[in-house]
C-alpha cells in the first residue's frame, strides 16, 4: 500500500513540472490548420484600428494613430497610416514589400515585427508553415506550455525554452496568444501578445488587441474599432511591382540647388516615420 501512494504521489509531481507533456501532442502543421480556421475563409477583411505608440521619445510617452489594414487573402496585406504630418503605406504581397511615406519609398523589406499579420494573412497551414519557418520557428518541435494561466501548444521549442522563435497557440480554442520572434539569447526580445479575441461573424475571430512588446516593454498596441468583411479591394492596393515604379525611393535623390529643398522636406519625413515607427 505505501508503494502504490509514493507511485501514485511521484506521477502527480512529474505531471506537474514544467516541460513534461504526457500522452500524444499533435503536430505542428495540424495545430496550424486549426488555429488559421478560427479566422475563417473570406475573401478579404479590413480592420479600422487604433495603433497606441509607447516611446520616452514621444509627447507624454505615447501617441495614438488611425490605422487601417487591408487583408486579401491568403497573402496580399496593406496598412495606411494618414495624418495631416506623416502619411504612410506598407504593402506586402507574393511580389515582395515596400514602403511609402510622404509618397517616397523608404523601405522594401519587412521588421519583424511587421509579421504580426502573417497568422491571419496566411490562412492556409502550409502557407503559415512556411512563413513560420522563414523566421526561425522550427515546426518539428512541439510541447506544452503555461502562459497567462492558459494552456497551449509550444511551437519552436521545448517549454519552458523561451531563447528561439515560437508560436504560442491555445490548446483548448486554437487561437494565437503569443509569437516570439527574436531573442537575445536568454529570453525573448522581440514578442507580440494577442488577446481579447472578438468574433465577426459566425466563422470568423480577430484578436481586439495585439501587443508589441521590446524586453519585455510594451512598445506598440493595435485595438480593433471596426471592420468590414469581403470589401471589394482592387488589384493596384496590392500591386508592389507598380507601386514601386510610381514612387522613387529616397536614395536616388541628389541634393542639388534646384532639389535641396525637397531634399530636406523627404528627410524630415523620413525622421518623422523613424520617431513614430521605429
Amino acid at each position: 500500500m505505501r508503494r502504490w501512494i509514493q507511485g501514485i504521489v511521484c506521477a502527480f509531481l512529474l505531471s506537474a513540472a514544467p516541460g513534461i507533456a504526457w500522452g500524444y501532442i499533435i503536430p505542428a502543421r495540424q495545430i496550424l490548420g486549426f488555429m488559421v480556421a478560427q479566422f475563417g475563409a473570406e475573401q478579404t477583411l479590413t480592420i479600422f484600428q487604433k495603433t497606441v505608440l509607447y516611446s520616452p521619445d514621444l509627447d507624454g510617452g505615447m501617441r495614438e494613430l488611425d490605422e487601417t489594414l487591408y487583408y486579401r487573402f491568403p497573402g496580399q496585406f496593406r496598412s495606411e497610416v494618414k495624418r495631416p504630418e506623416l502619411e504612410k503605406v506598407r504593402v506586402v504581397s507574393d511580389q515582395g514589400a515596400v514602403t511609402i511615406v510622404d509618397e517616397k519609398i523608404v523601405g522594401e523589406t519587412q521588421g519583424l515585427f511587421d509579421h504580426f499579420k502573417d497568422l491571419i494573412l496566411f490562412n492556409d497551414p502550409d502557407l503559415l508553415g512556411n512563413a513560420l519557418s522563414r523566421l526561425g520557428v522550427n515546426l518539428d518541435i512541439v510541447s506544452l506550455g503555461r502562459f497567462k494561466d492558459r494552456l497551449a501548444y509550444v511551437i519552436g521549442a521545448r517549454y519552458p525554452d523561451e531563447a528561439v522563435p515560437q508560436l504560442w497557440v491555445d490548446k483548448h480554442d486554437f487561437s494565437p496568444i503569443r509569437f516570439i520572434l527574436s531573442t537575445d539569447g536568454e529570453g525573448p526580445e522581440k514578442e507580440i501578445e494577442y488577446a481579447e479575441y472578438r468574433i465577426l461573424d459566425k466563422r470568423k475571430r480577430y484578436p481586439a488587441r495585439i501587443l508589441f512588446l521590446e524586453q519585455g516593454s510594451l512598445v506598440q498596441m493595435h485595438v480593433l474599432e471596426a471592420f468590414e468583411i469581403n470589401s471589394h479591394l482592387s488589384d493596384e492596393l496590392f500591386d508592389v511591382s507598380d507601386i514601386k515604379a510610381r514612387y522613387e525611393p529616397v536614395v536616388r535623390i541628389r541634393e542639388t540647388p534646384s532639389t535641396s529643398s525637397e531634399l530636406e522636406e523627404v528627410k524630415r519625413g523620413i525622421r518623422n516615420f523613424r520617431k513614430i515607427f521605429e
